[in-house]
């Protein structure tokens, strides 16, 4: 697989540390030949997005698409949205730098692509404990 970055916010995106931690999921969680596409936005289109596909009328940290799976070479599996400003809000409020709160929010987004989700106590816990995981080795822990 293949990870594009695309950014639509001003923004220095880790990207080593990002394509490591892509790298990681991807060949742990699933093959494949498709890309995925990783947009750094602001609040404005992640509230205009969770409104239209989701039905909730607020902003949110990250958004996952999964357009298809059985993307080939060339072909896009799916899409990320995050908001470059919830994101900077949330790094102040959890102590942490932009950075690590944007590798965070890639690893839950990718994570939502390859199936995981949030909704059960159960899923909730395997999803936490992937991300742990994932970001572990991103920090290099």
């Amino acid at each position: 697989m293949r990870l594009y970055i695309y950014k639509a916010a001003a923004v220095r995106v880790p990207r080593r540390r990002l394509q490591q931690l892509f790298d990681r999921i991807t060949s742990s969680e699933r093959g494949g030949k498709g890309g995925v596409n990783i947009i750094f936005t602001g609040d404005r289109e992640l509230h205009r997005l969770n409104k239209q596909y989701r039905r909730i009328d607020k902003t949110t940290d990250v958004l996952s698409f999964n357009l298809d799976d059985e993307a080939g070479e060339g072909e896009v599996f799916g899409e990320i949205y995050i908001s470059v400003a919830t994101a900077e809000r949330q790094a102040r409020e959890y102590g942490t730098g932009l950075a690590d709160e944007l590798l965070r929010l890639s690893c839950h987004g990718l994570l939502h692509l390859f199936g995981y989700d949030h909704h059960r106590r159960d899923e909730a816990a395997e999803m936490r404990r992937r991300e742990e995981k994932y970001l572990a080795v991103a920090e290099g822990r």
